[in-house]
């Protein structure tokens, strides 16, 4: 039996594979070593076991396999605090990769079969993008993380959108339905950005108000810069953009209109977006 996971700072996608064909699936909070230690995963991962189905729980104590594609798992250390989670909670597995989440994104996307080489892109709670050959990822693009880079991601428009709201940026209208709807004021913004746990997800938590005004002129302007800033970033380091593109994420699935016509601009092609990665990972 095979345990598939797809993590992203927000949320992780779970997928079990039994030796039988069956496929179960669950979710969980994200497991992004920047913000949890292994500590805090093997806490998460005990609750979430407990509160799955009895059968489940068999199939899971004789788990052949773990392949864990997560966000912020680019270096050695990030991914052994992942690895030490996954055999502590499951000591009996033969056989466990702890991978990026750009391979992981990229294997669920692509199809050898009938897809070229190309550009892999990462947008939903954070961002990220590589270049991809069909078989492994050929360059990785420089991320900084939340605080520094993650631009198009749902954490950047978030935080875009709080700041405009609280620069007084935003039109009357929207600045009136957000205020509505949320109730923020500068004092709890800061609170959730620098005293609390998860601040990439309180910010990615504004990308539904975005996405229903999204034709709105200052949330379209809005969307469209902060896509250009990550097409921006890929152009400097990946220099050629005409290329093939494929798209991982609820943020590009949501504003695929957006999106597309900015890749159409710098002469690429956006081939397929995937909401969300697992599906694709199973069925490889």
């Amino acid at each position: 039996m095979i345990l598939y996971a797809d993590s992203g700072s927000t949320k992780t996608d779970w997928a079990l594979k039994t030796e039988e064909g069956k496929v179960i699936y669950w979710k969980s909070g994200g497991w992004n070593p920047y913000f949890l230690t292994s500590e805090q995963m093997i806490q998460e991962g005990k609750i979430l076991i407990n509160k799955i189905n009895f059968e489940t729980q068999n199939y899971l104590k004789n788990i052949s396999e773990i392949q864990f594609y997560g966000a912020g798992c680019s270096t050695e250390k990030n991914r052994q605090i992942v690895s030490i989670a996954l055999k502590n909670l499951f000591p009996k597995t033969e056989k466990m990769t702890v991978s990026h989440d750009l391979l992981g994104a990229a294997r669920s996307v692509y199809d050898d079969k009938k897809y070229q080489k190309g550009v892999v892109l990462i947008l939903g709670t954070g961002s990220n993008a590589c270049l991809y050959n069909g078989k492994k990822v050929t360059q990785e693009l420089t991320n900084l993380g939340f605080w520094l880079g993650d631009e198009g991601s749902g954490g950047f428009l978030g935080k875009k959108l709080v700041t405009d709201f609280l620069y007084n940026r935003l039109s009357n209208e929207i600045h009136y339905l957000f205020h509505q709807k949320y109730k923020l004021d500068r004092e709890i913004v800061l609170k959730r950005a620098y005293q609390e746990t998860k601040p990439n997800e309180f910010f990615a938590s504004f990308v539904p108000f975005l996405y229903k005004y999204k034709d709105e002129y200052s949330i379209k302007k809005l969307i469209e810069n902060s896509f250009d800033e990550f097409l921006d970033r890929i152009e400097e380091e990946f220099k050629d953009l005409n290329l093939n593109f494929y798209a991982v994420g609820s943020v590009a699935y949501f504003f695929e209109e957006i999106l597309k016509e900015k890749i159409n601009k710098r002469k690429g092609n956006l081939i397929r977006i995937v909401k969300s990665p697992i599906e694709g990972l199973v069925n490889r």
